[in-house]
């Protein structure tokens, strides 16, 4: 028998789903990706709209700019420059709120996610299995992930028979999703993922304070596990403060 396998204890169970969206995106900036890039995009366009105006009004002409055109000095603007400009900034105005739509679309999406890894997410503990990944131009460590409910005999075999099957099948091709020990090694074996990429830095598990994620069955078969970073401690801790801050704020208000 296989010696007692080292696992953590202290359970992370997400207060919410906000803080559950919070996990998720602790480290892939998904919110800087979907809301503030977008944002700002449209804000620049709306910045150049009131150039436009503040112009429009205090110098229509262009009489206070040294204007060349095609070589020739000019005292004024040519007629199209105007609408030439007042056209352009406008489709980049379309454009930016377009995308940010778009994005803000892909968000309620994540926040339907966040709601179901709220309610069926299970937190697993990470472990560095013996086997690392080399593509021959790039080396990261793989994962084995157990879920907490286990007893660690369990536990034990489960991740046993994960480094049996390592050894044995070799790796899995770069870019394979999360393998569940039920589908290798049937019922009774339910409990465990073998993880090729982890969503945080590949110095996670017994090494880091990457030692949990929450692990979440998709709505159909088409769709894959969902794998979601639980944030090592500090960064925890600022989350729900913040969460915490803005709850109490409300009820203030």
């Amino acid at each position: 028998m296989p010696t007692t396998l080292d696992r953590p204890r202290d359970v992370p169970r997400p207060e919410s789903v906000d803080e559950v969206t919070r996990w998720a995106g602790s480290e892939d900036l998904r919110r800087t990706e979907l809301v503030y890039a977008p944002v700002f995009w449209v804000i620049l366009p709306l910045a150049a709209i009131g150039f436009l105006i503040h112009q429009t009004i205090t110098d229509p002409t262009g009489a206070g700019w040294s204007i060349t055109i095609n070589g020739e000095s000019r005292n004024s603007w040519p007629a199209w420059v105007p609408w030439l400009a007042w056209i352009g900034v406008s489709i980049w105005l379309l454009i930016a709120v377009g995308v940010l739509l778009l994005r803000l679309s892909v968000l309620r999406d994540l926040r339907d996610e966040s709601e179901w890894i709220f309610e069926h997410g299970l937190a697993h503990s990470i472990h560095r299995s013996s086997v690392d990944y080399d593509d021959g131009e790039a080396r990261w460590a793989t994962y084995i992930a157990l879920d907490h409910r286990l007893d660690d005999q369990q536990a034990t075999r489960i991740h046993a028979a994960f480094e049996e099957w390592l050894s044995q099948a070799g790796l899995p091709p770069s870019g394979s999703k999360p393998i569940s020990s039920e589908t290798l090694f049937g019922a009774e074996a339910k409990g465990g993922y073998f993880i090729l990429h982890l969503p945080v830095s590949q110095t996670a598990g017994v090494t880091a304070d990457h030692r949990w994620m929450l692990i979440t069955e998709p709505h159909d078969d088409e769709s894959d596990v969902i794998v979601t970073p639980v944030p090592v401690p500090k960064r925890l801790a600022r989350i729900r403060r913040r969460l915490h801050g803005k709850s109490e704020r409300r009820s203030a208000s």
